[in-house]
């Protein structure tokens, strides 16, 4: 019981201390469009060491946030801790800079309900905003003078999210969660004409015109899942699953200022709200596993984001998008007692997506590899599971070619899983 408060005054100090902000990709040029970089991953640190796969494959000792509809088989209590990062390369044809952070990456509680119905609450990063850039050009018609334009983002949104997944009948089972998007992006703009014939003096010669944009949103997503998981034979089942994200409509709120650097004033325009949609998005799944240690997965994700619109009404320049991934995990066997590596369980994984964004002509793509492991902490007991989760993955976007930039980025995650039996009936013989 002393352990169960334990977790749960963690599991409260660290939502406080969580705030508006949940930054875990590093300097990126990609996350000036749209509302930044999107959080990809529905899941835990088990989920990207397996290149994000999950709808389909669920794990008893892990909550399954991936799906909601796979929240049945955590039929015990499931408390969750992940932090993670990157650490990323971005170069184009003349230079590159190395970059990186980390922070929170998940919260989250599952709590079984009854024999058929289990629930989760927690939070997550739902997008980060996080770009520092320089244009520099020459001015048209006066090609000795040139113009300067600086680009700086941050901020991002958070998700505090609400699921419950349901045991329909048989393999089937069904799930839906509901999300309260929340946060700011602040965006600068600036610009700065350097003129070596004019006769300025040193501080006309550096002024600098600005537009600062500082936007909070906040709404609702709700999402629906479902899964079938069918025996074929004695050890070998198959499951399929998917995962519906609704369109949401959400508030914005924006505040824009105009200074002029030099000048020492600035003006301050209007507050001024909009609305802002997400549009729709879809994963579907499949998996085969053994019911005990193995379990190969595949997925394939669409986004509708040339249906996205920003707080002027415009699609920001985004197209649709896809992701394909497979993953799997193997425990060579969780119950040695000779050997503590055969009770770790193992990750691996490989994806490719084609990204929003398509700038010069040129789409953008990513792909990646990843790993992972679940190491056991201490000695499992019928009432407590102690588990350590990381993940690891290289991947590439973009290109230096054709004037864009190109990002090597290495990514970590290190997660703590706490399993506990709350509820059990005490017999007196």
């Amino acid at each position: 019981m002393y352990k169960t408060f334990r977790v749960l005054i963690a599991f409260a100090v660290l939502c406080l201390a969580h705030t508006t902000q949940a930054q875990i990709i590093s300097n990126t040029p990609y996350s000036r469009y749209g509302l930044g970089e999107i959080n990809e991953n529905y899941g835990n640190i088990r989920n990207a060491g397996m290149a994000g796969v999950g709808v389909s494959a669920a794990n008893s000792y892990q909550i399954n946030s991936a799906n909601p509809a796979l929240l049945f088989y955590n039929s015990i209590t499931n408390f969750n801790m992940s932090v993670a990062g990157q650490v990323k390369r971005i170069s184009n044809d003349a230079s590159s800079q190395l970059d990186g952070n980390a922070n929170l990456n998940n919260l989250s509680l599952a709590v079984p309900v009854s024999k058929r119905w289990s629930a989760a609450a927690g939070l997550r990063p739902f997008s980060t905003v996080n770009y520092e850039a320089t244009v520099s050009n020459p001015v048209e018609g006066n090609p000795q003078a040139t113009i300067f334009r600086e680009y700086v983002g941050s901020g991002g949104l958070s998700e505090v999210y609400f699921a419950h997944g349901v045991k329909i009948a048989g393999g089937l089972t069904v799930g839906g969660s509901a999300s309260y998007l929340f946060g700011n992006i602040a965006s600068e703009s600036g610009s700065t004409v350097a003129d070596p014939e004019q006769q300025y003096d040193a501080d006309q010669a550096q002024e600098r015109i600005s537009i600062i944009d500082r936007t909070n949103y906040r709404g609702f997503l709700f999402r629906a899942g479902a899964n079938y998981r069918q025996k074929l034979k004695d050890k070998l089942f198959l499951s399929a699953g998917g995962v519906y994200s609704f369109n949401a409509d959400l508030d914005a709120e924006r505040k824009l200022s105009y200074q002029r650097a030099t000048a020492g004033n600035s003006i301050v325009g209007d507050s001024a709200e909009s609305n802002m949609t997400l549009p729709s998005n879809y994963r579907v799944g499949a998996s085969i596993d053994n019911g005990s240690n193995l379990t190969l997965a595949a997925e394939f994700a669409s986004y509708n984001w040339s249906e996205f619109r920003n707080f002027e009404g415009q699609s920001d320049g985004l197209r649709d998008s896809y992701k394909l991934a497979v993953g799997g995990e193997y425990t060579p066997n969780a119950n040695a007692i000779d050997s503590y590596f055969k009770r770790i369980t193992y990750r691996g994984g490989l994806y490719y997506s084609q990204t929003p964004y398509e700038l010069n002509g040129t789409g953008i793509s990513d792909k990646g590899v990843t790993a992972g492991a679940m190491f056991p902490i201490g000695i499992s007991t019928v009432y407590d599971l102690y588990q350590l989760n990381v993940s690891l993955g290289y991947g590439q976007r973009g290109t230096s070619q054709n004037g864009l930039i190109k990002e090597d980025y290495l990514q970590f995650g290190v997660g703590f899983t706490v399993n506990s039996r709350w509820f059990i009936k005490r017999r007196v013989d």
